[in-house]
C-alpha cells in the first residue's frame, strides 16, 4: 500500500469511526429508557441493542467511507501533491485504481464487523420472537412473582417461581376492553398472524352484567397489524450490497475530487457525502416499500447519479470562478 493509499484508508477509517460513534450514541439514547426501566429485563434490551449496532455499522460503512476518501484526497490536492503526480504522467483514473485494493480491504473488514453483530431485525417477526424468548428466559431467575415487559411487542411475561411463565397482553383493536394470557406466543415473520398455546381471553363486563371468558388449547389469530420494516434481502446479502456500494462510491468520489482538483473541504464533503447519504436513504426507503428485492440495485445507481449531478454542479461553479479570476 503506497503513501496515498495509506492516507485515504486512514481518512476513510476516521470518517467511518465518527459516523459509527454518532450512530451508537443515537442508539444508546433510544435504548436508555429500556435499560433504566425496572420492568424491562436486561435480556430483552440486548436484541434491540444488536439491531441498533448493526444499523450504525451499516451507516458507518455506507456514509463514512466515501466522505473520508473524498476529504483525504482534497487534502492531497490542496498540498499540490496531486498536481506533481499529474506532471509525472499519472492520471486520476490510475491513482484511483491504485486505491481500490485498500478500499476493498477496509470495506470487507467493516462488513465483517456488521455481520458480527448478528441481527434478526430485518424480519420483524423473528426480532419479536427474539425479544419474547429473552423475556421468558428472565423468568427463570424469579424468586417471587414478577412481570417482565417486552417493549415493541406490547406483551408482558408473568413469572411465578416453580411454575411456567405466561405471556399476557391486551387484544389489539378493542381499546383495552379485552386481555389474553397464554403459555406460548409465536408471531409470524410479518407479525400479522400469531399462534398461541393454552390461550385464555377475558373481557370487561359487556352490559354491566356479563363477562366473556374463553379458554382453548391452541389458537391462531390472523389479520393483526404489522409493525417495523421488513428487509427483502438476507442480512449477509444486505451487508455485501452495502460493502460494494460504499467501495464504489468511495472510488467514484475520489475520482471526482482528483479530476476536478477539488481542494476545498466543503466541495469534497459534497462530492463524498451527498451520494453516500442518497444511497443510504434509498436503501432505507426500499426496506419500507412494497418494491421487490430487485429494487435494491437502485442503491448504487442513485448514489452514482447524485455524484454525477454534484460533480456537474461543482465543475460549473469552478468554471465560473476561474473565468471571473481571468477577467481580473
Amino acid at each position: 500500500m503506497g503513501r496515498l493509499g495509506r492516507r485515504v484508508t486512514a481518512g476513510a477509517l476516521l470518517a467511518a469511526s465518527i459516523v459509527l460513534g454518532l450512530g451508537l450514541a443515537a442508539g444508546a439514547v433510544r435504548l436508555l429508557p429500556w435499560l433504566l426501566a425496572p420492568e424491562v429485563p436486561l435480556e430483552v434490551a440486548l436484541p434491540f441493542a444488536r439491531a441498533l449496532g448493526a444499523l450504525a455499522t451499516e451507516a458507518a460503512l455506507l456514509i463514512g467511507m466515501p466522505i473520508g476518501a473524498a476529504l483525504a484526497l482534497a487534502s492531497f490536492v490542496e498540498r499540490g501533491e496531486a498536481r506533481a503526480l499529474f506532471a509525472l504522467g499519472a492520471s486520476p483514473a490510475r491513482l484511483v485504481l491504485g486505491l481500490a485494493p485498500p478500499m476493498l480491504l477496509l470495506g470487507v473488514v467493516a462488513g465483517a464487523c456488521s455481520l458480527g453483530w448478528g441481527s434478526s431485525a430485518d424480519v420483524p417477526g423473528r426480532f419479536a420472537v427474539d425479544l419474547l424468548e429473552q423475556g421468558r428466559a428472565s423468568c427463570a431467575r424469579a424468586t417471587a412473582p414478577k412481570s417482565a415487559e417486552v417493549p415493541l411487542v406490547g406483551v408482558t411475561w408473568l413469572c411465578f417461581p416453580g411454575q411456567p411463565p405466561r405471556v399476557a397482553g391486551a387484544l389489539p383493536g378493542l381499546h383495552g376492553s379485552a386481555w389474553f394470557t397464554a403459555r406460548d406466543f409465536v408471531p409470524s415473520d410479518d407479525l400479522r398472524e400469531a399462534s398461541f398455546a393454552d390461550l385464555r381471553v377475558f373481557t370487561k363486563k359487556l352490559d354491566d352484567q356479563h363477562v366473556l371468558e374463553l379458554s382453548v388449547k391452541t389458537a391462531s389469530v390472523r389479520g393483526l397489524p404489522g409493525w417495523g420494516r421488513s428487509a427483502k434481502l438476507p442480512f449477509a446479502t444486505r451487508s455485501a450490497l452495502s460493502l460494494c456500494t460504499a467501495v464504489l462510491l468511495a472510488l467514484a468520489s475520489a475520482f471526482v475530487v482528483l479530476s476536478l482538483g477539488l481542494a476545498r473541504r466543503a466541495a469534497a464533503l459534497v462530492a463524498g457525502g451527498l451520494p453516500a447519504v442518497a444511497a443510504f436513504v434509498t436503501l432505507s426507503r426500499i426496506d419500507g416499500s412494497a418494491l421487490s428485492a430487485g429494487a435494491y440495485f437502485l442503491v448504487p445507481v442513485v448514489g452514482l447519479a447524485v455524484l454525477g449531478l454534484a460533480s456537474a454542479a461543482t465543475s460549473v461553479d469552478l468554471g465560473a470562478f476561474r473565468r471571473r479570476l481571468g477577467r481580473r
